[in-house]
């Protein structure tokens, strides 16, 4: 039985390196008005090898995405992203007013200061296994950095 434990040790310390380690600072979520269905969600992910995130939800929005905003020409232009890589040991940073969010649509109730948001981010490592990332965001007020 000693041999049995110790093979499932050894499996189980061998499936989690063969997983992404994938980390998410600083989330939160722009707080919105009255009648305002949608909004974003700013973060810094980081992993230990490449990635990418393929999915994100949430119980307070019918759709989340992950947005790309670029200037061009004095012109805001957005467009949603199937997935948003990330390298072996960089960051990508999900900042307000530039590069990429995640935009939270239909929203089910007006977001205000003081709530979290959970939001579930899905990664996808080049052999196809999977790491979901539950993370509780932090609503800041309308205006507010």
């Amino acid at each position: 039985m000693g041999g049995c434990a110790a093979l499932a040790a050894l499996w189980l310390a061998c499936s989690q390196a063969a997983i992404a380690h994938v980390t998410v600072s600083n989330p939160w979520v722009r707080g919105t008005i009255e009648g305002q269905t949608a909004t974003g969600a700013y973060m810094t992910l980081a992993s230990d090898t490449a990635v990418r995130l393929i999915a994100v939800s949430s119980p307070v929005a019918a759709r989340c995405s992950v947005h790309e905003m670029t200037m061009s020409a004095n012109v805001m232009r957005m467009r949603s992203l199937d997935s948003l890589p990330l390298a072996a040991g960089s960051r990508v940073q999900m900042r307000e007013g530039s590069g990429e969010h995640v935009m939270l649509e239909g929203l089910a109730h007006p977001l205000q200061a003081g709530e979290t948001v959970p939001l579930k981010l899905t990664f996808i490592d080049s052999q196809g296994k999977q790491q979901i990332v539950q993370v509780q965001a932090p609503v800041h007020p309308l205006g507010a950095p």
